[in-house]
């Protein structure tokens, strides 16, 4: 079991509350839920991109269709700092060759 915190919200059913889960989409009737383990840590929930062996994709499904077998959640921060990496080391490059 996980120990991520589930992100609740509340809608109304015909019946009374019904409460969801933004990460995992876990949905819950009545009372405001006390369960915990939500299965997606908040890394993964606000990722942007995924990083595997073979380089960065747009989602877990494209890393996992691409057969890596481990991929780390990209923040937007994160993202950002491994592309201006990715443009210094190219000017670099550029420049070693000119």
């Amino acid at each position: 079991m996980s120990t991520h915190r589930h992100d609740w919200y509340m809608s109304e059913a015909d019946d009374g509350s019904m409460y969801h889960c933004r990460k995992c989409r876990r949905t819950q009737e009545g009372t405001v839920p006390e369960a915990q383990g939500c299965p997606v840590s908040n890394a993964e929930h606000n990722a942007v991109a995924w990083l595997g062996q073979a380089g960065l994709y747009r989602t877990r499904f494209e890393a996992v269709h691409n057969c890596e077998q481990s991929v780390t959640p990209v923040s937007a921060n994160e993202l950002f700092e491994l592309a201006s990496r990715q443009v210094i080391s190219q000017l670099n490059e550029g420049r070693e060759h000119a």
